[in-house]
């Protein structure tokens, strides 16, 4: 653990730099606001990578990156701390700065060769000669050797806006806070940077009347709308007298507590510092960005606008939560407001694709703090980002960085309203997962093809589709795998999986247990495990427990025993009821009795009889298990007996619930002497507290200790991929 103090410091740096010295100071800021906002864009990062990546490999191309980030973002913040402004937001490779009028009200300078102005003035001059420094300092970083590369060239644009403006401090503080800003003065710096080219700075028309002769100009740069006049934006050629710098007078960093940063700094980045582990490197991982653009909130002429922003974001936040999204950005531009959600970029999950669909699927539906007529626009795309904090010496952030974020917002820029738009890879992995046997809800996803867009730099057009919703489907046995890629590494572990299904075609029931972190590669070898079983003669049957169905009874048994049972869930309740009789008369016909008690299981309103109508809670559950365990014995036999089998597989056992829980155990138990298989993956208790907070699980509920012990229990624990194995799986899902 480190010390208090260090960390607090650590985590200062997520808060800007004014409400920083405000809240050390015991200040409020204001919700209304003057002053001129700068907006910086880092050009030639994603080249970089690429070049880093293909001359030193994708491990040490993660670990130089960040030396060339940090680097720029601490020249171009410097300049911004020079000068008395702050930095509000990162959005991607760029940031979003505040330079407020009343730091001169309570300041207020002379300087020889400057006229007399007013503080808003002031403010314009300091926001443009930051502007003017930050190209400066970029000159370090123009072009960044490569070795057996070519060089690769980088470049900062800048735009400058002023006027009044909206601040607002949202979010729940019990997870996450942010601040931003809002209104006319951001939407013309937004429009600003649209017509900004590499190594430009731009004012708008406000910022050059309030500095009048003191500015250089280069030329005017003027929108075609397709009404009425435009606005006009121009270039800066220079300042004819600079002001000089005003940085932020010094304050005491230990006034800062615990409880005043912490609000600030994502959960996992927080627990990283508070033990002393220092930040998050920058590091290539999967993950899957949600772009949404938002309406239905006044910024200008609402005062209640920050309330409403505010009950908006939280409600955003609570959907997030059970299913581990989160959200790293927060903006406002020209055309609308806008989130970014990663899902993969703090704490990982198998599953995080169908998490993220199924989260946009609801922010569809979520009109909290909204206008009722207000409608979003959603894109969802997965690859491999650059994940980590990043940032100056006096400020950083944490994100998720890559083409794929960019692609994101191009399909959400293109989604309809109240329309989620997805990529191809996307659409693979979800439909794939259904098509591989490792998608065992019985709620499917479903699509329809949209028209491919062209992208810049993109050879073929980028194929889309949009998610029609979600639809109840027929559980079904599990199907052979269709990976288009071949499985890297785990040969061992694939070795010991055939052993074990030798032996319970043998009639020597086995388990085994597949455990890891997120991401390690879990569902990939159940995948190639389903493949070798069916292969060799065994019928299967599969689930997944789900991180928000942890109270939810029998949900992952649900999908098993649904198909098991061959139900169809588009049949008429009638039919349903009747073929469910005819399979339990023919498997377990002693305990036809019992046959209510499945309705709880499988979904369907049974009428109760005598017999079920009078059993105590825990009388119920036990008749139940009994009923299912000799159905499995009744078609184990029948299986044993043209020398096949069965195979159970139950995925992320971490999230199991209790009652779920003990029908396992006593299946483990009863397939001793069946040529059953039961496949198990799950990862630590101790890694599952820390990526489902809030869930209210425990360790007992979580772990199957004890189970392990039984003789007919294999755990499989995976370990990470060599560095040559790793490098071949990320070139291959590219």
């Amino acid at each position: 653990m480190t010390d208090s103090s260090t960390w607090i410091n650590q985590a200062s740096l997520y808060i800007p730099q004014d409400r920083r010295a405000a809240i050390a100071l015991g200040r409020d800021l204001p919700e209304s606001v003057e002053g001129a906002a700068l907006f910086a864009d880092i050009s030639g990062f994603t080249p970089l990578t690429e070049a880093l990546t293909d001359s030193l490999g994708l491990r040490r191309g993660a670990e130089e990156l960040p030396l060339y980030l940090n680097a720029i973002y601490d020249a171009l913040i410097g300049e911004v701390d020079r000068y008395g402004g702050s930095v509000i937001g990162f959005a991607g490779d760029a940031i979003t700065c505040w330079f407020d009028e009343a730091l001169f009200q309570e300041r207020p300078a002379s300087q020889e060769g400057l006229p007399p102005m007013d503080a808003g003035s002031q403010a314009v001059l300091r926001a443009a000669s930051c502007a003017q420094a930050m190209q400066s300092a970029m000159r370090s970083f123009a072009v960044v050797p490569v070795p057996g590369r070519e060089p690769v060239a980088l470049a900062v644009k800048v735009a400058v806006a002023c006027g009044p403006a909206r601040r607002f401090l949202v979010g729940d503080p019990a997870i996450l806070r942010y601040d931003m800003l809002a209104g006319e003065t951001l939407y013309r710096m937004a429009e600003a940077e649209h017509h900004a080219k590499r190594g430009d700075v731009l004012l708008d028309e406000p910022a050059v009347e309030r500095l009048g002769n003191l500015l250089e100009l280069d030329e005017w740069r003027e929108e075609q709308p397709e009404a009425g006049e435009g606005r006009r934006f121009a270039v800066l050629a220079g300042l004819k007298t600079p002001t000089e710098p005003t940085p932020w007078p010094d304050y005491q960093p230990g006034q800062l507590t615990e409880a005043q940063v912490r609000p600030w700094v994502h959960a996992a980045v927080a627990e990283r510092l508070q033990a002393g582990m220092g930040e998050f490197l920058t590091e290539l991982r999967p993950t899957v960005a949600i772009f949404i653009r938002f309406s239905g909130i006044d910024y200008d002429n609402d005062p209640q606008a920050g309330r409403r922003l505010n009950e908006y974001i939280c409600a955003v936040q609570d959907l997030l939560l059970p299913s581990g999204g989160n959200l790293l950005e927060i903006t406002v531009g020209d055309k609308g407001s806008y989130l970014y959600i990663s899902f993969g970029a703090c704490v990982s999950h198998e599953d995080d694709a169908r998490r993220a669909v199924l989260a946009a699927l609801q922010l569809c539906k979520l009109k909290t703090g909204l206008a009722e007529c207000a409608e979003v626009q959603i894109g969802v795309t997965r690859g491999t980002m650059r994940t980590g904090e990043y940032g100056g010496k006096t400020r950083r952030s944490y994100g998720a960085l890559g083409d794929d974020v960019n692609l994101a917002a191009r399909l959400m820029s293109r989604a309809a309203p109240g329309e989620v738009l997805v990529s191809k890879r996307v659409h693979k992995e979800l439909s794939a997962a259904s098509a591989t046997g490792t998608g065992f809800l019985t709620e499917g996803l479903t699509f329809e093809p949209r028209p491919p867009i062209q992208l810049k730099g993109k050879a073929e057009p980028i194929p889309v589709f949009a998610v029609t919703g979600l639809q109840q489907h027929r559980a079904i046995r599990l199907q052979e795998p269709t990976y288009g890629l071949p499985m890297v590494g785990r040969e061992v572990e694939l070795a010991a999986i055939a052993t074990r299904i030798d032996l319970a075609l043998q009639g020597r029931g086995q388990v085994v247990g597949i455990t890891a972190e997120a991401g390690m590669g879990k569902s990939r070898l159940v995948a190639e495990a389903i493949r070798l079983a069916r292969s060799k003669g065994l019928e299967g049957f599969g689930g997944a427990c789900q991180s928000d169905g942890t109270q939810t009874p029998y949900l992952v048994w649900k999908p098993i025993w649904s198909a098991f049972f061959d139900l169809d869930p588009e049949a008429p309740l009638r039919r349903q009821v009747r073929n469910l009789e005819g399979e339990v008369e023919d498997l377990a016909p002693d305990r036809l009795e019992a046959l209510p008690l499945l309705g709880e299981l499988l979904g369907l309103p049974l009428e109760e009889n005598d017999f079920t109508r009078t059993l105590e809670p825990k009388h119920r559950c036990s008749a139940l298990e009994a009923l299912l365990l000799d159905c499995l014995r009744a078609r184990a036999g029948e299986a044993g007996e043209d020398g096949k089998g069965l195979l159970l597989v139950l995925e992320d056992l971490h999230w199991i619930d209790a009652v779920s829980r003990d029908l396992l155990e006593r299946v483990m138990r009863a397939i001793s002497e069946l040529p059953v298989l039961v496949i198990l993956a799950y990862r630590p208790a101790e890694s599952v507290q820390v990526a489902v907070p809030g869930a209210g699980a425990t360790p007992n509920e979580l772990q199957v200790a004890g189970l392990e012990a039984l003789s007919h229990f294999t755990c499989l624990r995976l370990g990470e991929l060599s560095p040559a194995q790793l490098e071949q799986a990320l070139r291959a899902g590219r």
